[in-house]
């Protein structure tokens, strides 16, 4: 009885640690993991960086958000490379730390972009060409995430600033107009809603007809002026989340995305283990 006991005793522990009788070598794997992925994200960082600094302040707001994921990246492969060489208990705290922030914006953004693709319905205009968006097809928390007070004058300033409306061919017929292909900058700030029901004139000229709607907001913001246009309109404002939509990654990248870094992040942490099973000897 007492050498079955023993017996139990040793084969517990052995099945406890299974990991440190496979051969993979998962420290290898994670450091040349981090060393490749470093020189990705140095690359990438100064990349921005100099972008940012180089851009004009109507752009910045997409480097700005570059540099902090850049950054991230960077400290957290720069603490896996040098956690995995030197097999630093300390290094690999702090490189899972920043691993687990990472993860958690990778998740949320996953999530935001599947929200985001679920939601982004563009309605083509009876007759036309023309992709329409409005602003209550999105979810109020995806509304107010994207489309904040103090951040859309600021677009708003940039739009006009770039002469997005202006860029169209003033000279193109009604006819020509509506079988255009219009970006969703172009269709949702530059021009009223088609179901406002003005008359053509130009591109950014529309006057008021028999058909006029005069229920729709945007209908009554809607101004010839080029510093106006539907600038302030539900429309513009929901075609910057589109657009949004259009320069992120598709979902299946992101998923993607997410099992990859966690793919890698599982691999260090067993190295992690391993390592602090030796120690422990």
């Amino acid at each position: 009885m007492m050498k079955n006991k023993e017996e139990q005793i040793k084969v517990e522990p052995s099945s406890l640690s299974w990991f440190k009788t496979i051969s993979f070598p998962f420290n290898t794997i994670f450091l040349i993991s981090n060393a490749i992925f470093l020189v990705t994200a140095t690359f990438w960082f100064v990349t921005v960086i100099t972008l940012h600094y180089k851009t004009e302040e109507c752009y910045r707001s997409v480097t700005t958000p570059g540099i902090f994921v850049s950054f991230s990246l960077f400290a957290m492969c720069l603490t896996g490379f040098y956690a995995a060489y030197f097999k630093s208990d300390c290094l690999y705290r702090i490189h899972f730390f920043i691993f687990f922030l990472w993860m958690f914006v990778v998740v949320a953004k996953t999530v935001f972009v599947i929200f985001l693709h679920k939601e982004t319905n563009s309605r083509l205009f009876p007759g036309t060409k023309i992709h329409e968006f409005r602003l209550d097809d999105y979810s109020g928390w995806v509304r107010r995430l994207v489309i904040k007070e103090d951040e859309w004058y600021r677009r708003r300033r940039c739009l006009v600033k770039d002469n997005v409306c202006n860029k169209l061919n003033q000279n193109m017929t009604a006819s020509e107009f509506y079988q255009m292909n219009l970006t969703p900058i172009q269709s949702g700030c530059c021009k009223p809603p088609l179901s406002c029901g003005l008359d053509y004139k130009k591109p950014n000229i529309w006057t008021v007809s028999k058909h006029y709607n005069n229920v729709e907001e945007d209908c009554k913001i809607w101004n010839n002026s080029a510093d106006a246009l539907c600038l302030d309109c539900d429309s513009c404002k929901a075609v910057i989340i589109a657009d949004l939509h259009n320069t992120s990654f598709s979902v299946t990248v992101n998923i993607l995305h997410t099992i990859f870094s966690l793919s890698i992040g599982i691999i260090g942490w067993v190295s992690w283990l391993r390592i602090l099973r030796e120690t422990q000897k």
